[in-house]
């Protein structure tokens, strides 16, 4: 009996041995044919981008191809994360700024305006169709733009904020006329781009969930950093709901209250590339050193 069993089960475990040396090696073919590593490396997660805005209940992928026109947002091959703290530093930089004769004989606006300078190094950029003439407005709101600029790119080093129309009165503009308003891009990092000739692509498009609620993030500092340095005085016309709801939570948490409208809000289909920002025309200039 015991030879019996042996002569039928040797021939169908050597069947078993043979059968499953087969399949192992044609797996290692296959991964061999198309490249894919028997183990695969381990990568740790960054830090979530965008935790504060919206709870963090879900992790984002792994993967972050990014876009060639985005790698300078890179560090290293990292992806750079916003500072973790938001201690906004309020400093007017130290530079000259022309302004009006009026301005010396303690003249009200119009009479006296302050001129945004030209940048002395890449502090910040001027808007391409930005003209001399609409570089001129009050002097709270010219202190307010340099301000948020110096701070945008301490907090973000190697990028910054490019400052477009302040008084342009005229067919551009419906607004613009008072020395209150003055549209603010980050040019990567906003829903849309504005590339000249009525083209407007999404800027959003083909990239990761993580690689936008970075770019989100940006934006959402540079928005926190005007309404802390003007004391929450403003009110920005930009086209993200999934930005606008934290941001309003976060305005009403600090206890801001804005007398020029609420803090952000929609407006016309224009502002998916740019903020456009109304102060309050009594706001004084900020100083140096605040």
């Amino acid at each position: 009996m015991r030879s019996t069993w042996i002569k039928v089960a040797a021939p169908v475990g050597i069947a078993a041995l043979v059968a499953t040396a087969l399949a192992v090696a044609s797996l290692l073919v296959r991964d061999a044919v198309i490249g894919v590593p028997q183990t695969a490396p381990v990568v740790a997660a960054p830090r979530d981008a965008e935790v504060a805005m919206d709870g963090g209940a879900e992790a984002p992928p792994l993967d972050d191809a990014g876009a060639p026109d985005a790698s300078w947002r890179y560090r290293r091959g990292r992806l750079m994360l916003p500072p973790e703290d938001e201690d906004y530093v309020c400093r007017r930089p130290a530079i000259e700024i022309p302004r009006s004769e009026g301005c010396d004989d303690g003249r009200p606006y119009p009479h006296c305006r302050w001129y945004l300078p030209d940048p002395e190094g890449d502090e910040y950029e001027i808007w391409r169709n930005t003209i001399d003439d609409h570089r001129w407005a009050r002097p709270g709101l010219v202190s307010l733009v340099l301000t948020a600029a110096a701070e945008y790119r301490r907090r973000w080093p190697g990028e910054h904020l490019t400052i477009g129309d302040l008084d342009a009165p005229g067919p551009r503009h419906q607004t613009h006329d008072r020395g209150v308003d003055v549209d603010l891009y980050l040019t990567e990092a906003m829903i849309a781009r504005n590339e000249g000739g009525g083209r407007y692509p999404d800027n959003y498009e083909h990239r990761s969930r993580r690689e936008v609620r970075s770019l989100r993030a940006r934006v959402m500092d540079l928005a926190r950093i005007l309404a802390t340095c003007a004391d929450g005085q403003i009110r920005i016309y930009y086209n993200d709901p999934d930005l606008i709801r934290p941001f309003r939570a976060w305005f009403e948490e600090r206890g801001y209250e804005s007398s020029v409208g609420r803090p952000m809000r929609m407006h016309n289909d224009l502002h998916r590339f740019h903020f456009h920002l109304t102060i309050p025309e009594e706001m004084e200039p900020l100083p140096t050193g605040r």
